[in-house]
C-alpha cells in the first residue's frame, strides 16, 4: 500500500508539472460533480475485477491471471471515441499497429491529468489483480465508470548487432531489447450505492492486443574525424 501511494503522489506532482491538458479539462469539470456528491454523501460501491484465461482442456479451471492492471476512471463518451479510433486504425498499417499500445496509455493518462487539474484526482482508481486473478475497487462512488484493464507479457527477442561503420559519430542510437504483448479489456461499470459490479476479464471478452517495444540507447562508435583529432592531441 506504501508503494502505492508513493506511486499516485509522483504521478501527481508529474501531471502538475507538465501543466494543464489543452483538451478535456472542460469536460472532465463537469464530469467530476456528480461523482464528487456521491462521494461525499458516502454513496459509494465496490468493483471487483476477476482476470482469467481459458483452460487448457474443458476439465481444468480456468487459469487466473496474476498482475492486471485495471483503472477505473469516470465515464467520458470523448474517451471512449478516442480509444475506438485508436482500435478502428488499428490494421491500418504497421505503424498504427506499433503505436497502439502507446496512444492508448496516452489517452488514458491524458484524462487523468484532466481530472486531476479538474480537482477530481481521487477519482481515478488503480488497483493490480492477485495471484487469484482478482482485484477490488472499494469505496467507489455510485454513477457509470469506464474500466481500462491491461497484462503485459514479455517476449524474448536477440540484441541487434551494430557495426562500427555504421554508428560511426551517432550518439544515443536506440536498439531493440524485445518487445511485450499488451492484452487490453475496456467496459463500462456501472456502480450502485451499497452495491458490488463484478466483471470478467478473459480470453473472449478481450478488447485489444498491441505491442510495446522495449528499447535502449547507446553510443555509436567514434568518426574517422574524432579519432584523427584524438591522435592529433
Amino acid at each position: 500500500m506504501m508503494r502505492r501511494s508513493v506511486a499516485w503522489v509522483l504521478f501527481g506532482l508529474a501531471c502538475l508539472a507538465a501543466g494543464p491538458p489543452p483538451v478535456m479539462a472542460q469536460e472532465a469539470g463537469e464530469l467530476i460533480a456528480p461523482y464528487l456528491r456521491a462521494a461525499a454523501d458516502k454513496e459509494v460501491g465496490t468493483v471487483t475485477a476477476s482476470a482469467s484465461g481459458d483452460a487448457r482442456n474443458p476439465a481444468s479451471p480456468a487459469v487466473p491471471y496474476e498482475g492486471v492492471s485495471i483503472m477505473l476512471l469516470p465515464y467520458s463518451p470523448a474517451v471512449e471515441r478516442q480509444l475506438d479510433a485508436i482500435r478502428e486504425h488499428l490494421r491500418d498499417s504497421i505503424k498504427h499497429y506499433m503505436d497502439a499500445a502507446v496512444d492508448v496509455s496516452d489517452a488514458r493518462t491524458a484524462y487523468e491529468r484532466a481530472l486531476l487539474w479538474a480537482g477530481g484526482g481521487e477519482l481515478v482508481r488503480g488497483a493490480v489483480s492477485d495471484a487469484k486473478g482478482v482485484a477490488t475497487l472499494p469505496g467507489v462512488p455510485s454513477g457509470e465508470w469506464l474500466l481500462i484493464g491491461w497484462r503485459e507479457q514479455p517476449q524474448s527477442g536477440k540484441p541487434a548487432k551494430l557495426r562500427a561503420r555504421e554508428t560511426a559519430g551517432f550518439r544515443d542510437i536506440p536498439l531493440s531489447a524485445g518487445y511485450a504483448l499488451v492484452t487490453y479489456w475496456r467496459m463500462r461499470v456501472t456502480v450502485a450505492a451499497n452495491g458490488v459490479a463484478s466483471v470478467e476479464l478473459n480470453d473472449r471478452n478481450v478488447w485489444m492486443t498491441g505491442v510495446k517495444e522495449e528499447t535502449y540507447f547507446v553510443e555509436g562508435a567514434p568518426s574517422k574525424k574524432t579519432q584523427s583529432k584524438k591522435q592529433h592531441r
